[in-house]
């Protein structure tokens, strides 16, 4: 198949995730695959420094597998508030058009809704190519102004109606999108995919422990991700010397930056706990699995919120497929994919909770254990990479052939 990827994002510069995974997936698989994205942290240049429409065509990009091949077509827009978006919109539906026919595109994988979700899909309608929407968030509630969620959220509900198939990442999430209008028998399940063939268990090197401060003595606490407001760190940060009590060689080793960082840096300096809380910043992808091997146990505090609430945060299966325990908020999303010791999770449902739950995985090795077995066999055995590659090829050949059935 030809398969055109589509988001509002900027495909180069955004971490690795879904979306890179699954498109490099199909392309390992020997489908030709395009994507479509949009350079959402923009800087203005050009003439006057206004940008320029233009598409750039980057070919055999690839971000999760060094052996896959993606070519990147970018439309270019006008560099300037407000007027980015809507431009954006109007020579996306002109690159989406023109990639169709240039490239006998079969299906659109889609994940944009606010710039590029509606010019998808009335590019596909023209053309009578189907449009897979693949959901893995609220959007509405990741709108970091809260006088664009309604609009957003309208928007989100024209998509999902329209759109041929929609690839859920989790029950709630399904749930969700047919409240909002989407054809309940137009949705299938699709979990969250993990390389677990980077993601593994394998011992670190002593220079990698040496250069980030850790011994072998070390009891490491590790969360990789991005830093959202909701990612529950702060109040990680604030119940850890209840912990380093119990736990006197604990330490939490944060993997990542975004825009609740300067709050955490604050923090840590206010608790005096710079030689135990050790943040990062952003890292190369290649390089996560290193940082979790480092790990005694994995952290995802997430505060319960309506972005949070029905999602499957990506990092529990990067956790689980190094053979890491995972304590974590019962997100009802995680909690109905993987609902606890079985699938390597323990649950806290306060903040107080977490701390003495992880510092019970610290010291109680048999018990830690049990949990890293269940969570590697059951990371293998359902979010390997080629299972849900082989999962999305199926769906995406049944909703071409019902286009092409009319």
């Amino acid at each position: 198949m030809n398969v055109l990827f589509v988001h509002e994002v900027d495909w180069l510069k955004k971490v690795v995730f879904d979306i890179h995974t699954l498109a490099e997936s199909l392309s390992l698989k020997g489908h030709r695959v395009y994507a479509i994205d949009y350079e959402n942290n923009w800087q203005p240049d050009g003439f006057l420094g206004l940008g320029k429409l233009k598409t750039t065509e980057i070919p055999g990009v690839s971000r999760a597998f060094p052996s896959s091949s993606v070519t990147l077509r970018r439309p270019g827009f006008i560099r300037l508030p407000v007027l980015s978006r809507l431009s954006a919109g109007v020579s996306h539906f002109r690159e989406i058009s023109r990639t169709i026919k240039e490239k006998d595109i079969d299906v659109i994988v889609l994940y944009g809704v606010a710039t590029n979700g509606l010019p998808a899909l009335y590019a596909a309608r023209l053309a009578k190519v189907p449009v897979a929407f693949r959901s893995i968030d609220i959007l509405n509630q990741l709108v970091p102004y809260q006088c664009l969620q309604p609009p957003t959220r309208w928007l989100e509900k024209a998509v999902y109606k329209r759109s041929d198939m929609i690839l859920s990442l989790t029950p709630g999430l399904t749930g969700y999108l047919i409240r909002l209008g989407a054809p309940e028998n137009h949705i299938r399940l699709l979990p969250m995919p993990v390389d677990t063939g980077l993601f593994k268990p394998f011992d670190v090197t002593p220079e990698f422990r040496q250069k980030w401060g850790i011994t072998k003595e070390d009891k490491v606490i590790v969360y990789i991700g991005t830093l959202f407001d909701f990612s529950g760190l702060d109040l990680a940060i604030r119940h850890f010397p209840k912990i380093i009590e119990q736990v006197p060689h604990a330490k939490l080793l944060i993997v990542g930056d975004g825009p609740q960082r300067p709050r955490l840096d604050s923090l840590i300096k206010e608790m005096k706990l710079e030689s135990k809380v050790v943040i990062t910043g952003f890292q190369p992808y290649d390089t996560m699995p290193q940082f979790l091997n480092l790990a005694t146990v994995c952290l995802n505090p997430f505060v319960i919120t309506g972005a949070t609430r029905d999602i499957f945060p990506g990092k529990i299966v990067q956790y689980l497929a190094c053979g890491k325990a995972v304590v974590a908020t019962p997100l009802p999303g995680l909690v109905v994919m993987t609902p606890g010791e079985n699938e390597g999770l323990v649950y806290a449902a306060t903040p107080e909770e977490m701390a003495e739950k992880t510092a019970a995985l610290l010291t109680d090795t048999a018990y830690r254990q049990k949990l890293e077995r269940n969570g590697l066999n059951y990371v293998n055995r359902r979010h390997s990479h080629q299972a849900i590659a082989a999962q999305l090829e199926d769906s995406l050949k049944e909703v071409v052939k019902a286009k092409r059935n009319g």
